[in-house]
């Protein structure tokens, strides 16, 4: 299922193979002046096909090759033609098939191999200028586009909520901690994240997020100090692991967050 939400200029594309689970299961996409960030998963693919039939669309970015944000790559190539771009490190794990978990085959499902290029330092429409901030903390090949002049920030997976509690083992929060920090001081004026509902006016929970990241990688760096395992510092904080960390055999889970916060190259 897709359904639309013009933001000014700039049109959110929500997708979802099971619209009535949470939010959370929704992947966005958006298309603004002919650029499309993000092509969703493959469910939807179709879909999103068609619903861009009657769009200008010249071009697409991928933020980053996971599988609900490239999947509907190679069906717009063949449709309308088009190229799409993505860091350099996203390139041969995008033209390759994918491995999944269940759970990403169930929810999102396997991508069509398809062929992207290389982004550079910016990316132009006809009327925008794009530049590409680099944010591996939540994989190495994770970029955001901001476009200056109206404040216009895509963020990918780089923001999700204001509290997270669970991560994935590749996560690297302290990483995530300082992409979060670069991106506010581009002083955006509104967030477009794939995962999460349009962010307006965001400089106050980007404060939020990133004091809350601060205050939960330095207490679970003190607890571990003490001589805390990493199992007790996950239930002292945390509790036990929700059903999501479950039904992802453990690849969300806020033991990964706790695992992650102690990793040895701190920012």
């Amino acid at each position: 299922m897709i359904s639309a939400t013009p933001y000014g200029e700039v049109l959110q594309i929500k997708m979802s193979r099971y619209p009535d689970f949470p939010s959370g299961m929704w992947v966005c996409a958006y298309l603004v002046d002919g650029l499309l960030v993000d092509t969703g998963l493959a469910y939807t693919a179709k879909e999103l096909t068609r619903f861009l039939k009657n769009k200008t669309l010249k071009a697409a970015v991928n933020t980053h090759f996971h599988e609900d944000h490239i999947s509907g790559n190679k069906f717009l190539q063949d449709a309308y033609g088009i190229d799409i771009y993505a860091h350099l490190l996203a390139i041969d794990k995008i033209n390759k098939p994918a491995t999944l978990y269940p759970y990403q085959k169930e929810i999102w499902g396997y991508p069509v191999p398809s062929k992207v290029k290389p982004i550079g330092d910016h990316i132009n429409t006809q009327n925008y200028r794009f530049e590409v901030i680099p944010t591996p903390g939540h994989d190495h090949d994770h970029i955001c586009l901001f476009e200056k002049r109206n404040g216009w920030l895509f963020t990918g997976d780089l923001y999700i909520t204001t509290k997270p509690v669970a991560c994935r083992p590749i996560d690297d929060m302290w990483q995530i901690l300082a992409d979060l920090k670069n991106i506010q001081a581009l002083n955006p004026q509104i967030i477009f994240p794939a995962p999460t509902h349009v962010v307006e006016d965001p400089a106050e929970k980007l404060d939020i997020l990133i004091t809350y990241l601060e205050k939960l990688g330095t207490r679970i760096e003190d607890l571990s100090n003490k001589g805390r395992s990493i199992e007790q510092i996950r239930q002292e904080i945390f509790g036990e692991e929700d059903l999501f960390a479950k039904m992802t055999q453990q690849q969300f889970s806020s033991l990964n967050m706790v695992k992650s916060f102690l990793k040895k190259h701190r920012q």
